[in-house]
């Protein structure tokens, strides 16, 4: 029988009430840090490519780094997932805001010192970015864990979203401050941008991630000392992780497509750059709703649409041959994609256990980040054979397959018992749910 109205609202304000205190202790040890940091990062990276080039790299050497980069990030998630499962949270987000901020140190020097000499400082800022990579996957899977690790399953969602909008809004900061310090102080002043956030976010890591041994478990942690079967976490992780694969491919192809179809069609960069930043405003509406529907009515709700819509906007990319076309598609996408934030954060969590969590988010991470590079190997493809407007419909078609996908197998599996709770109890996995 439906509990009484009044009984409801009651439990409701209490659960209100629990997620504000939630939020409010997570703010200096998470939130913020991750909001400076996206912020530094997002300042550089528009100068990255330009930095390259001045220090003597071709065009194609730029693009190979980038192609690396990628890799790096991809194979990485899984010696960094067991890194931060040996050593603990507190101390991989240590080490790896110093083995980033080393990096940035090293890119710093190499643009002042080499500028317009290339050799040996190329080689520098080269290894520099790709050691930069390795720090970015350790402070990232670090506080992934965290989050999963302390907030109970009925505020995962909202947490994890918001994370992920923060981190959004920083990338919409970021180069706003780059910028204005390049506008000043030329190209190295990005750098020194990074450098400053990346140092303030470490002190706040330091200062308010408590020790593994310091912290009290949440109230619906389920204490385990056996590890669940290997084939319990990886069979879930595998089918569930099919559609946010195929969704971070959608994602990397926006930042590819938009450009691309602009240009084909003869739009000026000023209108490609203004599309990019009204679609980055319109994703953030959909922040925190995109949260409350997850974790009121399950994953699916959000993604299914999430990919659905975001479909649907480049199967609109014959219409991009004007600047309404192109304004449309871009602001469905961003519909579609500021929905789906945090979606694949929460699912790492929702397929993950708590005993070695951070090395099962490894192997996650590099699973579904695959799609960052599948997505844009689609595009050269098509680019090549029949052309942008078809590479655009073709990433319209997976992102409907995806969608397809996830409706049939999320519901299935998430929310489910976890691997924690087959072993807890004692009873025979759900091999078959």
């Amino acid at each position: 029988m439906p509990a009484p109205a009044g009984r409801r609202e009651r439990e409701d304000e209490l659960a209100d009430a629990e997620l504000r205190s939630l939020l409010r202790r997570l703010t200096l040890p998470i939130y913020l840090p991750a909001a400076l940091y996206s912020s530094g990062a997002a300042a550089i990276i528009p100068v990255l490519p330009l930095v390259g080039l001045r220090l003597g790299l071709s065009i194609p050497q730029v693009a190979l780094l980038v192609t690396v980069t990628g890799f790096v990030a991809v194979l990485g998630s899984l010696p960094v997932g067991r890194l931060v499962a040996r050593i603990g949270e507190r101390a991989a987000l240590g080490a790896g805001g110093v083995v980033a901020g080393a990096s940035v140190v090293a890119c710093l020097v190499a643009v002042v010192a080499g500028d317009g000499r290339g050799g040996l400082w190329a080689i520098v800022f080269c290894a520099a970015i790709l050691l930069m990579t390795l720090g970015d996957l350790t402070w990232d899977l670090g506080r992934q864990t965290y989050i999963a690790d302390e907030v109970p399953l009925a505020f995962r969602a909202r947490a994890m979203t918001l994370f992920g909008g923060v981190m959004r809004v920083g990338r919409i900061v970021g180069p706003l401050l780059g910028a204005g310090a390049i506008a000043l102080f030329g190209v190295a002043a990005a750098f020194v941008v990074h450098l400053v956030a990346l140092a303030v976010s470490l002190v706040l890591i330091m200062l308010f991630v408590p020790p593994a041994a310091a912290r009290r478990p949440h109230t619906d942690a389920t204490v385990v000392t056996v590890p669940p079967a290997r084939g319990d976490v990886l069979r879930p992780l595998l089918l569930v992780g099919v559609a946010p694969l195929i969704l971070s491919a959608v994602r990397t192809n926006r930042d590819l497509l938009l450009p691309l179809l602009g240009n084909h069609f003869g739009h000026p960069e000023s209108l490609i750059a203004l599309v990019f930043a009204g679609t980055a405003v319109v994703e953030l509406v959909f922040i925190l709703p995109a949260g409350a529907l997850m974790d009121r009515f399950g994953r699916a709700v959000v993604l299914v649409p999430c990919l659905v819509i975001s479909g649907v906007s480049y199967l609109l990319s014959p219409l991009a041959s004007s600047a309404a076309g192109l304004w449309a598609m871009g602001l469905i996408f961003a519909i579609g994609n500021g929905l789906g934030a945090g979606i694949v954060k929460t699912l790492s969590a929702d397929v993950t256990p708590t005993l070695n969590r951070a090395s099962w988010l490894g192997v996650y991470n590099s699973y579904v980040g695959a799609g960052s590079l599948i997505g844009p190997g689609i595009v050269a493809v098509a680019t090549a054979t029949a052309g942008v407007v078809t590479a655009g419909v073709l990433t319209g078609g997976l992102s409907l397959v995806g969608a397809a996908w996830a409706a049939w197998w999320v519901p299935r599996l998430i929310p489910r018992r976890s691997p924690d709770e087959v072993v807890a109890s004692d009873e025979e996995p759900l091999a078959s749910d």
